[in-house]
């Protein structure tokens, strides 16, 4: 597992002072990249061998709001094993410790010539855990 932490800005909130619920996916993207780059990796080194991960499938769910300035905690994981497809989840958690939604998102290996799909290149299945550390 990895800890991201962020602090919401102002534009990511609504009317009401709340984060708007769309930034949610954008604070996935935060965690899911620092967790591989936390492992040495980076998306552009993996892009740059030729290959590329397109999400394809989201699922969020909200318990409490975030308000503006706040300091969120993005904890992530990879769930499952890494094959053609690669699944983290995500717990986010307010400055008083309490969640305030989780998620997933399911991204594939694909060749960036063919879009077809491809085993994950050996760096990932080598540095990213596969039993949820």
């Amino acid at each position: 597992m990895h800890e991201t932490k962020i602090r919401v800005q102002y534009y990511e909130t609504d009317s009401m002072g709340v984060v708007h619920h769309s930034n949610y996916i954008r604070y996935f993207e935060i965690g899911r990249t620092e967790f591989i780059r936390a492992r040495g990796i980076s998306y552009a080194g993996i892009e740059a061998d030729g290959v590329l991960m397109p999400v394809i499938s989201t699922e969020c769910r909200y318990f409490l709001s975030a308000g503006y300035d706040e300091i969120l905690t993005i904890r992530t994981k990879i769930s499952g094993k890494i094959t053609a497809r690669i699944c983290f989840t995500y717990e986010i958690y307010n400055e008083s410790a309490q969640l305030i939604c989780t998620g997933s998102t399911t991204l594939a290996f694909v060749d960036a010539a063919t879009h077809h799909p491809v085993r994950p290149p050996e760096a990932v299945a080598k540095l990213l855990p596969m039993n949820n550390e």
